[in-house]
């Protein structure tokens, strides 16, 4: 039986630089240029002559204020206009990297014009500025070029589009030991996302990288149109998971040109583990040197390593042995065979006391999820019940039959402890899960809720007041909120197939 840990990430990093070699050799990737591939932004969206070129940049870094955020970048979100209008907010971001260094730097833009499906990596063993080469690091390449979306479109790169290239001279000035993977988005929909994020979240386990998103905002609004609209936007980044970022760019209450690079982003940064998001800068063209009556906005924003707390978490090992658990307890109970010990009492972690939920699916639907926010019992002792309880007892379902066994799969949240806030806006969308009491009434959203519906943090918050809690929607505003984490393990989908197959 294969089991997965959605919250394990597994250290690429110790694998033998044989493998690694043999690896991406065995890629199929294209042939590598030695031609570098020359600028195409220069002498327009940035000076063509190295040392005037390398003066505005140190300036512009110059003015930033010191960095006040202790934690090391790991994604920056970042304009790419003209240095005349946005170089001083992309400095604000960029600011941030002096005094660190990486393995490597991602860089990912997008194509204004041409369009194609999935995202382009570049294959060349360089990138040419006026201050100088950059080579691309080839192993990297050809790593994220196995994943599903991810190729070489030559016409994208020789386009003349200036979304990625317009980074590179900050990235030379910022950080003088760079290597740097480009990439360019074709298509910018939220499936293109997902698939470029978990190719990057792989390449993460590789190595130190840096991830560097490019995008200007609201385009040739009035001033103070543009400032609204970028407020709603900034806001999004900052607090929403990305599938409700999605469908306020599908609904037009947000804008931005690099939709793509934005929901990529956010997809990563939940993969990651959900580093701190913080605007760094922000400004339109009015503010810099355009006219106030057709502007164009821009914003920085980075996501800092998130200091770890000890949160109890349990190894890997003790939650795959729950979802193991898990099915013995189904397979004995409806087939009337007899029980056997599921042998939990060899992991010590199990011994806790912590909130459990069991979740069932059928052929990727919900078919029963039953579970304890807080309990005295540790969790080798709650797991039998809970399982039963999402089997037998969920009210919305009939109860499962042993026939349906091989069609399940299981999943097995572990929750933290409750932590009460002081305001709604502490909640991390698609981290957190929320319990609200208010007026004698209580509701409780899984983490999972934001994945499932893709609802903005109020929306998330007017369901839970209502649908749970049995409150007006707005109640949640005068309500006690409290909020949790889980950790997910789960069985391979891949596995029930199998059975069924196997059962027919």
């Amino acid at each position: 039986m294969i089991f997965m840990a959605r919250s394990r990430q597994r250290s690429l990093k110790s694998l033998c630089p044989l493998f690694l070699l043999l690896w991406v050799a065995g890629s199929g990737t294209q042939a590598v240029s030695a031609e570098p591939r020359a600028p195409q932004a220069a002498g327009s969206f940035y000076p063509d002559d190295r040392s005037e070129l390398l003066s505005l940049v140190q300036e512009l870094l110059a003015r930033q204020p010191e960095p006040v955020i202790a934690q090391k970048p790991r994604i920056l979100i970042v304009p790419h206009a003209g240095y005349l209008y946005s170089g001083p907010i992309a400095a604000g971001g960029f600011r941030q990297l002096q005094g660190y260094s990486y393995d490597g730097v991602v860089v990912i833009g997008f194509t204004h014009q041409l369009q194609f499906p999935g995202s382009s990596v570049e294959t060349r063993e360089a990138y040419q500025t006026p201050l100088g080469l950059i080579p691309i690091d080839q192993e990297a390449v050809a790593i994220l070029q196995r994943f599903p979306g991810i190729s070489h479109v030559e016409s994208a790169h020789a386009s003349g589009e200036h979304s990625m290239e317009a980074e590179l001279p900050f990235l030379q000035v910022a950080l003088p030991k760079l290597r740097i993977v480009p990439i360019l988005m074709g298509d910018a929909t939220l499936d293109d996302a997902k698939h470029l994020a978990d190719a990057l979240a792989a390449l993460s386990r590789f190595g130190d990288y840096l991830f560097v998103f490019s995008t200007d905002l609201s385009h040739y609004h009035t001033y103070d149109q543009a400032e609204a609209i970028d407020e709603r936007t900034i806001t999004a980044v900052l607090s929403e998971t990305p599938q409700a970022v999605d469908r306020l760019f599908d609904g037009g209450r947000v804008e931005a040109c690099g939709r793509g690079p934005i929901l990529t982003s956010l997809v990563l940064a939940s993969k990651l583990g959900y580093p701190t998001r913080i605007l760094l800068s922000r400004a339109n063209s009015g503010d810099t040197a355009g006219n106030p009556s057709k502007v164009v906005g821009y914003a920085a924003i980075g996501m800092f390593d998130r200091p770890q707390p000890n949160t109890g978490r349990l190894a890997p090992a003790s939650g795959m042995a729950l979802v193991s658990a898990a099915r013995k307890t189904l397979e004995e109970s409806l087939s009337a065979r007899p029980p056997q010990d599921p042998n939990l009492k060899s992991y010590s972690d199990l011994a806790r006391a912590q909130g459990i939920f069991v979740t069932l699916r059928k052929h990727g639907e919900l078919r029963g999820c039953i579970g304890r926010i807080q309990t005295n019992e540790p969790l080798a002792k709650s797991l039998p019940t809970v399982t039963l309880d999402a089997a037998l007892r969920d009210p919305r379902f009939p109860p499962v039959a042993a026939q349906e066994l091989p069609d399940l799969t299981i999943e097995v949240s572990v929750l933290t402890l409750p932590s009460k806030i002081k305001e709604w806006k502490e909640i991390m969308a698609g981290r957190d899960g929320v319990i609200l009491e208010e007026r004698g009434r209580s509701g409780v959203f899984l983490p999972q809720v934001w994945d499932e519906t893709g609802w903005t943090r109020e929306e998330f918050l007017q369901e839970l007041a209502s649908q749970k809690a049995g409150l007006p929607p707005e109640a949640w505003r005068d309500a006690t909120l409290y909020t949790f984490q889980d950790q997910i393990f789960e069985e391979d989908p891949a596995s029930a197939q199998l059975r069924s197959r196997a059962a027919q």
